[in-house]
């Protein structure tokens, strides 16, 4: 393109005058030339003239086309009129961008009319007001006319002629500015509507491309010359710099398009940073063009316009050999571009023949190609919303998809996965939802927990899954019993799904009543409890199921849906005492409190910092009446809730496994104290109460002999109590357990005896030493014969398996003289002494023995 832009050949040869006739009514003036360049001189017209000049001047073939060429050059001109008469023509220089020409007209060798013009002269001070340079001419057929005309420019050094009829001209200039409106009107609604689509899709390729069209139309109404005329006539500079830097900025915004457009940064890495480079090369070329000289800039602007145009083509072709769908919209269109300009260069080079479509070449291709590109745009929107719909359909698939899920998994979280009733969570949004109402006067709320019981047993005989059947079978027998009872409220009232019961967990359920008043719960349990328990047929079998039920209402003993609930279970937890197992929570059944979870970190800090305390009661021999020995009892004083009986805290260590180290603190206490009354010349024994827990712990025996070691105390002079029903927790562990003990030397006795499950074949078998009848059957047997024949047979049944008995209750004289007569060996009770602190015991001893004058009774012996 520019080899065709900037290489013509110059060729001298006979220089032929340009013939004017009346009848032409336009003349291209394609030879006839004469030139001289004035190099570094500058010449008149008159020196151009002078006969020494005229060997200097060189004929010119074709239409003047220098390039870029700083030197003024003189052309000559002679016009040879074949017709009578005077001829007015205008001679017409129709490249606009010329900074500086001058033309001379002489008739028969004088001067008729000179005028001087160009791009960087007022619009205002040309011959005639269009937008290329026109000079008036009067020709007269009997002279010899001849033109001179001196041009000099800073850009493309070129000059297209012509000769007009003025009438001709006008009307094809008229012609000519509505061809280029309707090019220019094009690219203006064009650009509107690319600016509209950028405002409505904020895409920046829609933006670049706004820009492109604009800076294109203002390219071309520069180069045209009609941005002069009608903008700025008496700002050449302002023409100037639009010339300058509108090419430099439309290349660039180009690239940037290309790149937005194409998708480079993706789709061809390599492009991108290619076309980045030519735009940031000229954006520089932009910024020079306010500061570099007019020739300078414009050849770096054309250089970097024909280096971006070839890098344009060549990505868009590297992406459409890919067969990216968009490059091959791009391609045509940006051939289409290219097709325009160079087809208007080789117009104005004559190499193409003259046509009406030539001159308009550039718009042609400009408008096409942004027709092709703004088509181009709207298919790969069309294409990308197409895919964007399909992602947006396939993302509302997999969101309806989710919500599914998630409906599932909140059908889920809401209902039992067996029994399809409301779980406990929709049971506790009910319970909230009716508080509001039960807080009125008058109102309250029932909440009943109903537990299958011996359903383990149908598991294990019939199966899982047949087990699973039944349940499923109980579950709609219990919504539909508890439907017919009145004042019952629905857990959940859907359309699909209506239900009074809830699943709480394994086989717990749950209802809600709204009752006139407490006592009618328990008729309305009662009939539940009746229809449960009916027996259900299930595969030619009929099976029955226990049923135990607690109830708690609200807002009577329970202030939220949480304490309900617990105090519901605290209920049926106690149901097995009542005569229907059904229980109504009241607060004595609360076993639970704030104090019970405090008192065990607060026994365990007790321990860590010493401050349980330990009681001795005395035990006396009922033959000779001397102490055989004391029973460790263990007190606790607590700094804020005073006195803590054992009863209270000793179940909950044992529960929480603090008993180990409780019964470790006692031991060591005792035996100390034990050895304490040996130093002192009372040789007792001492007895410590140990735990289920502690008959389980493999290492208690190593414990206690460690223990006795430490403290130097006789293994027979300890006795660890323990009771009926703490053996039967484990009776093999248990049984371990004692005959290690045993096996030590520890003489071993079983506390309350009577009152436990453990049988007499069982306790035969254990190797204890001594019995302790019950204080529930001693205390009474002077007054009670029925105690009185229980005690007597107890001790003649242990008396004759080997066993001591120690009577525990003692507290009068007449049980001591009927233990007396029966042959009991020791006695415990008030009646003889209350527990003595530790720091007494000594003086109460020493004032014992003293007040009966006995001596001290010998350590007990193992007595088998």
């Amino acid at each position: 393109m520019f080899a065709l832009l900037f290489g013509l050949l110059f060729m001298v040869g006979p220089v032929l005058a340009v013939e004017v006739r009346w009848d032409q009514q336009e003349l291209d003036i394609t030879g006839g030339y004469e030139f001289l360049r004035e190099g570094d001189r500058t010449l008149s017209v008159d020196q151009v003239r002078h006969p020494l000049m005229a060997d200097q001047w060189q004929a010119l073939e074709g239409k003047p086309n220098f390039g870029y060429l700083r030197d003024a050059v003189w052309y000559r001109l002679d016009l040879e009129v074949l017709t009578q008469g005077d001829i007015r023509r205008y001679f017409e220089v129709s490249y606009p961008l010329l900074d500086r020409v001058e033309l001379y007209h002489f008739a028969d060798g004088l001067p008729v009319f000179k005028a001087l013009t160009g791009d960087n002269l007022p619009h205002g001070e040309r011959p005639v007001d269009v937008r290329t340079f026109v000079f008036p001419l009067l020709l007269d057929h009997e002279k010899e006319h001849i033109l001179y005309l001196r041009v000099q420019t800073s850009g493309a050094h070129q000059l297209p002629a012509r000769l007009w009829k003025p009438e001709t001209f006008y009307s094809a200039n008229e012609k000519d500015m509505m061809w280029r409106a309707m090019f220019y009107g094009m690219l203006l609604i064009m650009a509107a509507s690319t600016l509209y689509l950028t405002f409505t899709i904020r895409e920046r390729s829609f933006l670049y491309f706004f820009g492109v069209q604009i800076f294109l139309m203002v390219i071309m109404t520069g180069l045209h010359g009609v941005a002069f005329q009608y903008l700025f006539p008496r700002l050449p500079r302002v023409h100037e710099l639009l010339i300058l830097t509108s090419v430099p900025l439309g290349t660039m915004l180009f690239s940037l398009f290309s790149i937005e457009f194409l998708n480079l940064r993706t789709r061809l890495r390599w492009g991108f940073q290619l076309l980045r480079l030519m735009a940031a090369l000229t954006f520089v070329a932009f910024l020079g063009g306010f500061f570099l000289s007019y020739d300078l800039s414009t050849r770096i602007s054309v250089m970097l316009a024909a280096m971006s145009c070839l890098s344009i083509l060549t990505v868009g072709l590297a992406l459409l050999h890919k067969g990216d769908r968009s490059a091959r919209h791009f391609v045509v269109a940006w051939v289409a571009l290219l097709v325009g300009v160079v087809s208007h260069i080789l117009g104005l080079s004559a190499v193409l023949p003259e046509t009406w479509q030539i001159p308009y070449a550039v718009e042609i291709g400009s408008v096409s190609a942004s027709l092709l590109l703004y088509f181009a745009m709207g298919d790969r929107f069309h294409t990308e919303r197409s895919a964007r719909i399909e992602e947006q359909h396939a993302r509302i698939e997999a969101m309806q998809a989710r919500e599914l899920a998630e409906s599932r998994v909140m059908e889920a979280a809401r209902h039992h996965g067996l029994t399809g009733l409301p779980n406990r969570v929709a049971l506790e949004e009910c319970l909230q939802q009716h508080l509001g109402v039960a807080a009125r006067p008058g109102k309250s709320l029932a909440l009943v927990l109903l537990h299958l019981r011996g359903f383990d047993d149908i598991n294990k005989t019939l199966g899982h899954e047949n087990a699973d059947a039944i349940l499923t079978e109980m579950a709609g027998r219990m919504d539909t019993l508890v439907k017919a009872q009145p004042g019952h409220l629905l857990i959940e009232n859907q359309a699909s799904r209506v239900f009074a019961v809830a699943h709480v967990e394994g086989v717990t359920f749950a209802c809600v009543f709204r009752p006139p008043c407490k006592d009618d719960m328990a008729p309305l349990m009662g009939a539940l409890a009746e229809g449960v328990r009916q027996p259900v047929a299930f595969r030619g079998l009929s099976v029955d199921l226990g049923l135990v039920g607690g109830c708690s209402f609200y807002p009577d003993d329970s202030p939220d849906v949480p304490t309900l609930l617990r105090h519901a279970f605290i209920a049926f937890d106690r149901a097995d005492a009542e005569a229907d197992h059904m229980a109504v929570f009241t607060a004595d059944l609360n076993p639970y409190s704030e104090r019970r979870l405090t008192l065990m970190t607060h026994l365990r800090m007790a321990l860590d910092s010493d401050d349980l305390t330990l009681s001795f009661q005395p035990q006396l021999s009922v033959s000779t009446g001397r102490v055989s020995g004391f029973e460790a009892l263990l007190r606790w004083q607590h700094p804020d809730h005073g006195f803590v009986p054992p009863d209270e805290f000793i179940p909950m260590a044992e529960q929480t496994g603090l008993i180990r180290p409780v019964t470790a603190w006692v031991l060591e206490k005792s035996l100390a104290f034990c050895r304490e009354l040996e130093q002192v010349g009372f040789k007792v024994g001492v007895s410590v109460n140990i735990s289920a827990v502690n008959l389980r712990e493999t290492s208690f025996v190593d414990i206690v002999r460690e223990a006795l070691e430490r403290h130097q105390v006789a293994a027979d002079r300890l006795v660890l109590e323990v009771t009926e029903t703490a053996t039967m927790v484990d009776p093999k562990a248990a049984l371990q357990c004692l005959r290690a003990l045993n096996e030590a030397g520890i003489r071993l006795s079983i506390d309350d005896f009577g009152t436990g499950y453990s049988s007499l074949s069982y306790i035969r078998k254990l190797p204890v030493h001594e019995i302790k009848i019950d204080r529930s059957f001693v205390m009474e047997m002077s007054s009670n014969r029925g105690d009185a024949t229980i005690v007597r047979a107890t001790i003649n049944m242990c008396h004759d398996l080997g066993y001591d008995v120690v009577a525990e209750g003692v507290e009068n004289q007449d049980t001591c003289d009927l233990l007396s007569s029966m042959g009991c060996d020791i006695a415990q009770g008030y009646h003889l002494s209350r527990p003595i602190p530790r720091a007494d015991v000594i003086d109460w001893l020493r004032t014992y023995y003293q007040e009966s004058g006995q001596q001290p009774f010998p350590a007990r012996v193992q007595s088998h």
